[in-house]
């Protein structure tokens, strides 16, 4: 990670190209998600939560109200509040949520004039540099045990500084290889990255492009290929060197990214592999560009993304008809386990019972159940049951990754990498696309960005 700039104007300058990912990202509930019960969930799942909120809060001498800001706004904004009502009844401390895309910016201006707000809801990076400064209240002090039974030890890692919790999981997006049943000639629950390398090539030989990739997304473009390229590595190359690439220490111009990238142009930089060629998926606008997945005809087989993808495809989606989903396989293995997410992590600034016991309800199975049941994102809570969910996709999601699953969740350069090196990777990423042969100057100017 860069070193030379102080570690809040980093994250002052990152806040709007996360924001504006996110943005992209969480605006697309599937018209099936957005069927959730968004005006209140399940009415029981909604008690157990307020019976929660007012176990935690016994005996504490609790404050009236307690403020949040987090990115999330519009019909996510609204579920979180759907939730935080629960924790009001069961407290009476009234929760004073605000959704802003700027969020980033609002925390960075609060903290430096000392009043910061109780909770804030940041992507990991974020969350993380602020956790190394000291500026985040340790919630394994404040209720480990708990933790410790709510989530995996690999998702605790991801959101820890020497081995002290600084944030919790409201949702978990993964990333899968998605595909339509009823246009699908690839093999059934691929085992291997080789599978469906193979299975790709077969399929451009006979004229059938596997992959809708569309990579347009104004100056975000690259992104969507960036975090595909980060699964091929991370089950090639596993947690440890993930994670080490993320933080800096895994040079750009290592043979390991170099592969990586390598493998991914394999995959998306042919023409014969993509709906509408290289240049097509380098145009075309991620809003649509993913469409060709469910429309009839279909014009691909197959999207590596992730759990929004449903969002995206719109009101064509029939979910285990024309749209389903594996886990995305393998080169190596004994990484096949591990996968690569996108979440935020709410981490509390002031250091009381309030925003203590917030945070302890808002990560407890109860609260997190009565979330699931919203419908607006898989939550990570291990012993949240599928059943919770109100969508089949959801459900599936539930099952495949979470509870006794044994998924463990790794970060590397897509949560972690600071905003000009992420900038630098998404345009390298692009230039990649449209000429391979520029691949080694490619991995020398991100690197270059990573080390200003």
């Amino acid at each position: 990670m860069r070193t030379k700039n102080p570690t809040h104007i980093r994250i002052f300058k990152v806040g709007a190209v996360v924001a504006s990912i996110a943005m992209l990202m969480t605006a697309c509930a599937s018209a099936e998600q957005a069927k959730g019960k968004q005006s209140g969930g399940d009415a029981e799942y909604y008690k157990a939560a307020v019976a929660e909120a007012k176990a935690i809060a016994d005996g504490k001498d609790l404050n009236k109200s307690l403020e949040m800001v987090g990115l999330n706004s519009g019909g996510d904004g609204q579920a979180l509040q759907e939730l935080y009502k629960a924790f009001t009844e069961g407290t009476g401390v009234s929760v004073k949520y605000t959704g802003a895309p700027d969020v980033n910016n609002i925390v960075q201006s609060r903290l430096q004039a000392g009043n910061p707000p109780d909770v804030a809801d940041l992507s990991l990076g974020i969350g993380l540099s602020y956790a190394k400064d000291g500026d985040t209240i340790d919630l394994s002090d404040a209720f480990g045990d708990e933790l410790n039974e709510n989530f995996s030890e690999e998702a605790l890692e991801n959101t820890s500084v020497d081995g002290k919790v600084f944030g919790i999981y409201q949702g978990f997006n993964n990333f899968m290889l998605w595909y339509n049943p009823e246009t699908y000639s690839g093999p059934e629950s691929p085992t291997s990255w080789e599978q469906i390398k193979d299975w790709t090539t077969e399929q451009a030989d006979e004229g059938n492009p596997v992959w809708c990739a569309a990579q347009n997304a104004g100056a975000q473009s690259g992104f969507p290929g960036a975090q595909f390229l980060e699964n091929i590595f991370l089950k090639k190359y596993g947690p440890e060197l993930y994670r080490e690439w993320g933080e800096g220490g895994l040079p750009w111009t290592s043979p390991e990214v170099k592969d990586a990238f390598e493998e991914f142009g394999a995959m998306i930089g042919t023409d014969d592999n993509v709906a509408g060629g290289v240049s097509g998926i380098l145009s075309t606008q991620i809003a649509t560009g993913y469409n060709g997945l469910t429309s009839d005809p279909a014009s691909c087989q197959a999207i590596l993304w992730g759990a929004w993808v449903p969002g995206y495809l719109g009101d064509t989606v029939r979910p285990g008809e024309n749209l389903d989903f594996y886990r995305v396989p393998a080169t190596n293995e004994e990484f096949a386990d591990y996968e690569l997410f996108q979440s935020s992590a709410s981490v509390g600034f002031t250091d009381n019972d309030t925003t203590k016991a917030f945070l302890q309800f808002i990560s407890s199975t109860p609260a997190q159940t009565y979330l699931a049941s919203l419908g607006r994102w898989p939550v990570a809570n291990k012993n949240v049951a599928s059943d919770a969910y109100p969508t089949t996709i959801l459900k599936k999601i539930s099952e495949e990754y979470f509870g006794s699953s044994g998924t463990k969740p790794a970060i590397g350069p897509n949560a972690l990498a600071d905003p000009e090196t992420q900038n630098a990777y998404w345009k390298g990423v692009v230039t990649y696309l449209q000429n391979p042969s520029q691949l080694d100057d490619v991995l020398k100017t991100i690197q270059a960005a990573s080390e200003e």
